[in-house]
């Protein structure tokens, strides 16, 4: 007979996510998306890969953001494309400098969320100025990064505590 247990990580993983809704909530501002992202993401079976995890998430929202807020500006001051196909081409293309800049600093692990913040700031953006964008995508991501290193710590070593004074 299968017994239906909920782990340790799945319940940390639905406390950070709510807890990022929570902030947005009282924040009025950004996106929970990204934060909730990140704090699915980041939520690990210990800290040590939370760490590590939350680290490349930072350097690749960072590297993805960067790159995404400087081809809007060049889009929106410089070039503009009246060819919806140019552009996702262009954008495209450019995951080659996106990818290569993470593998030249060593960040190969960080490599595929840069492509995905790029295109995350790049198609999703709205009226909002491309550096704002950005640095709110930024500011999102951390906040999640955030909760689930806090959580992730808080809970695990409540239950290791727990477990100790049995």
């Amino acid at each position: 007979m299968n017994h239906f247990h909920i782990g340790l990580r799945t319940v940390k993983t639905c406390l950070a996510v709510f807890i990022c809704f929570l902030i947005d909530y009282l924040r009025e501002a950004g996106v929970p998306f990204y934060a909730a992202i990140a704090a699915i993401l980041c939520v690990q079976k210990d800290m040590d890969k939370s760490f590590k995890v939350a680290k490349n998430r930072e350097i690749a929202t960072v590297i993805g953001a960067f790159a995404g807020a400087l081809f809007l500006f060049i889009e929106q001051n410089i070039l503009g494309f009246d060819e919806m196909l140019l552009r996702y081409l262009v954008l495209s293309l450019l995951l080659i400098p996106v990818i290569h800049f993470s593998v030249m600093i060593h960040q190969e692990n960080s490599t595929f969320l840069s492509c995905v913040v790029f295109l995350s700031v790049t198609i999703n953006h709205m009226d909002e100025s491309p550096l704002s964008f950005a640095i709110n995508r930024l500011v999102d991501t951390t906040i999640g990064i955030i909760v689930a290193l806090s959580v992730n710590y808080l809970l695990f070593y409540l239950v290791r505590h727990l477990k100790k004074s049995r």
